[in-house]
């Protein structure tokens, strides 16, 4: 596919054109700043945990426990939705159509704006009658409301940030983001200080905290696309509600949001399995799921840095390179899996200690049995992630939400039977058991994917280094 004097101009400005290149080394470049940028934005809420577990105790730890996937779930259909725009405007910048990249980009903020204002409505409504479907323990019940009624009140403030943010990486800038973040995160611990130790406020105080830090990086991120990025400005002739791109945004925002909800609700189901336990096993649960997530945000940055490129190798046609880039992807990610196993099987415990701040060996030992049961089925995890990741990037849109609720069923029969049958163990299984089976879905659907069967309509694959 050649390009055009407008594309080539589009992608000068861009940090990282994803459809030339070894496969391999463009995605490393991409990821990393992703990584990392995950990295500050999981420290929202690490900062919290080691922060308010230090100083409160495990009661508050627990209280956190208790709300953070209900959290969650409100916040997967944000998250979603932003990276499905993202998806749908990295197929326009990589099929070099600077025009409809801007439309895209109008409606976008569009569909953001009403999205918000739903979320923050149903989240408000809907917390007190969940944490009671959760069985949430009477003795934490108020504060852990409290904590998790301002965040939700303020969820828009993280989903203006990956909405924008998504659109930097569309393009190929990652590094913004990362900087924006090492900001709002700093700015984020000095907060938590200042009201949970200095002006002892408690849960409240740290999830204002949270908030005020999420505003500065949604702020920063608007100012710097508003005076640097003018790929993704848009004029009066382009603020035109298009009925087939809203169609188009709205259902790749819908399938990423209802694919991460569906998770989050086979989540909450176990969530509620584990308040049973009893508060011990809340915190230590807690604490162990803040280390896996750390770990698995490893691997899932991979399997977004190889959406947003195959979304951009889709839109250039360029097919043979998407595949090149997903097999190079999986051994990349089957090293790193290599490394974090040996890292909790050595430190586990120790950073189960260090994170919670608990010296009560009944949260270390549990949390620790978790993690070394989870870890060794990220190989499985890697395949899941990586080849549902691409199958989006090319317009994919109903596997994912299947292999979805093959999660959330199987999570269901865990919750109802397993964790009766075998205690906390039946909590600790079911993940590896739900990769397992996802994986076989999903490479099944992989391979029999028209788009992942087509040649690239060129000669040859592109290998010149990007331009600068």
């Amino acid at each position: 596919m050649s390009l055009n004097g407008s594309t080539k101009s589009l992608r000068k400005k861009a940090t990282t054109d994803l459809t030339i290149g070894d496969p391999l080394k463009v995605i490393l470049l991409f990821a990393v700043p992703v990584y990392l940028s995950n990295i500050f934005q999981q420290f929202y809420n690490l900062t919290d945990v080691a922060i308010i577990g230090h100083k409160l105790g495990d009661d508050a730890l627990s209280a956190i426990g208790s709300v953070s996937i209900i959290y969650g779930l409100f916040n997967s259909l944000a998250f979603g939705m932003g990276n499905g725009f993202s998806i749908v405007i990295s197929k326009y910048f990589g099929a070099g159509k600077p025009k409809e990249l801007k439309k895209a980009v109008f409606n976008t903020l569009a569909i953001a704006i009403v999205w918000s204002i739903l979320l923050t409505i149903a989240g408000c409504l809907s917390l007190r009658p969940l944490m009671k479907l959760l069985n949430t323990p009477d003795s934490i019940f108020d504060s852990a409301y409290s904590y998790a009624q301002i965040l939700l009140a303020l969820i828009v403030l993280p989903f203006a940030y990956n909405v924008l943010s998504g659109m930097l990486r569309a393009i190929g800038n990652s590094r913004a983001p990362l900087y924006f973040l090492m900001i709002s995160v700093m700015t984020n611990i000095v907060l938590d200080l200042l009201f949970v130790y200095g002006l002892d406020k408690g849960l409240p105080g740290a999830a204002i905290a949270t908030a005020l830090s999420q505003a500065l990086s949604s702020t920063i991120c608007l100012i710097y696309i508003l005076l640097k990025v003018p790929e993704l400005h848009f004029s009066r002739e382009d603020m035109v509600l298009s009925r087939t791109m809203i169609s188009d945004l709205f259902s790749a925002g819908i399938s990423f949001a209802m694919m991460f909800t569906v998770v989050n609700v086979g989540t909450v189901v176990l969530q509620r399995a584990i308040n049973g336990f009893g508060e011990d096993t809340i915190a230590a649960h807690t604490t162990a799921r803040k280390i896996s997530e750390l770990c698995m945000m490893m691997v899932g940055t991979m399997a977004t840095a190889m959406a947003t490129f195959a979304g951009q190798n889709y839109g250039a046609g360029k097919f043979d390179r998407i595949r090149e880039g997903l097999k190079k992807t999986l051994f990349c990610s089957f090293a790193i899996a290599s490394v974090l196993i040996i890292f909790i099987y050595t430190l586990g415990g120790l950073m189960v200690r260090l994170i919670s701040g608990s010296s009560n060996s009944d949260i270390i030992d549990t949390a620790t049995f978790y993690l070394k049961v989870d870890l060794p089925f990220y190989y499985v995890l890697a395949v899941v992630l990586i080849t549902r990741s691409t199958l989006q990037g090319v317009g994919s849109k109903l596997a994912p939400i299947v292999a979805s609720l093959m999660e959330l069923l199987l999570k269901v029969f865990t919750a109802g039977w397993l964790a009766k049958k075998l205690g906390y163990t039946g909590i600790a299984v079911c993940e590896p058991i739900v990769w397992t089976v996802c994986a076989i879905y999903i490479l099944i659907v992989f391979f029999n994917n028209k788009d992942i069967k087509k040649s690239s309509p060129h000669s040859g694959v592109q290998t010149s280094e990007p331009e600068t």
